[in-house]
């Protein structure tokens, strides 16, 4: 599994009823031999969580008016760390036009900051969509 999960030893181990300490077979998590949860896991207080939650609310919230406006612009995410789109799976290339071989296409890029960098500028009202 990947992704990020609540940073409570005991949740974690209700997800992983074999984990005691080290890495996790099921969950992004790593516990080391005092049982706590190592700073490389995939965790995030329960705090963080709201905010997230927040964030995507309010994001959802700004791409439905755009929709609602009449903003359908086609703009993929592009993935600079592997070189890749969701273009390449997509089953609906056909009707959306985008075209992943012109030079000049329109994407939105994926930063590659840390976890704490990506909260830091949510708390701050930053918009993480607009930036490229």
């Amino acid at each position: 599994m990947k992704g990020l999960i609540l940073a409570d030893v005991k949740i974690i181990r209700m997800m992983d009823k074999t984990l005691e300490n080290g890495y996790s077979d099921s969950v992004p998590v790593y516990i080391d031999k005092n049982g706590e949860i190592s700073n490389n896991s995939s965790t995030i207080t329960k705090e963080e969580f709201s905010l997230l939650q927040k964030y995507t609310m309010r994001l959802l919230k700004q791409i439905s008016k755009e929709i609602l406006s009449g903003n359908i612009n086609i703009k993929p995410f592009y993935n600079t760390k592997t070189k890749k789109t969701p273009c390449s799976y997509c089953e609906y290339k056909a009707i959306c036009g985008f075209n992943t071989k012109l030079a000049k296409n329109d994407y939105m890029y994926i930063n590659f900051d840390s976890k704490e960098e990506v909260l830091e500028s949510i708390k701050k009202g930053e918009n993480r969509s607009e930036k490229s």
